[in-house]
């Protein structure tokens, strides 16, 4: 394809909508200017990965200590004062303490059971989690993307940015594994 006929095809690319009518490349291209120029566009895939990745890891937490402590509440007939069920309460209770929690305290909650699951690997995959943890920590205060390391690799590294994933899907499946263990 000549160069003309490249170009053009690639603004219509960048003409063209998401399906949510934003324009297609504009809005990630936007983004990156208010964080900082200076990121290329490895650099915005790495702090996507790592914060996707935290996020639903913590939201499984989420679920498995919500889970955890809400299936074997008594069921209760009475309302209170609103006519809400006193269990549709204490449940919405136990879900705004655990979303005020901070990931640490979330993961020494869950320490009891993956002790009892995974024995003698649970240290290691508890330091996983801090791992995953402070790879997040050092994107939001400082968006230190060469300095978080796993396993000896950056993550601004092809190689690097794949050991995190990988090593973030493996702890997701952890934590599944602890939520079956509770009949979840």
């Amino acid at each position: 394809m000549s160069k003309e006929k490249n170009s053009k095809f690639i603004e219509a690319a960048v003409d063209e909508e998401s399906p949510f009518g934003f324009p297609t490349g504009k809005v990630a291209q936007s983004i990156r200017k208010i964080i900082s120029p200076s990121l290329s566009n490895h650099d915005v895939e790495c702090i996507t990965v790592v914060l996707v990745s935290h996020l639903m890891i913590e939201e499984r937490i989420n679920s498995l200590i919500i889970r955890w402590l809400t299936n074997n509440l008594p069921k209760m007939g009475s309302k209170n004062k609103q006519g809400v069920s006193v269990n549709d309460v204490a449940k919405n209770e136990v879900v705004t303490y655990v979303d005020k929690l901070d990931f640490i305290k979330k993961l020494n909650l869950i320490k009891p059971l993956g002790t009892l699951l995974w024995g003698d690997d649970s240290k290691a995959i508890f330091n996983d989690f801090q791992k995953i943890n402070n790879a997040r920590v050092e994107i939001a205060r400082r968006l230190d993307i060469k300095g978080i390391k796993i396993n000896n690799k950056s993550i601004a590294t092809e190689a690097g940015l794949e050991r995190f994933l990988d090593l973030a899907q493996r702890r997701l499946l952890n934590v599944d594994d602890l939520i079956e263990l509770i009949g979840g």
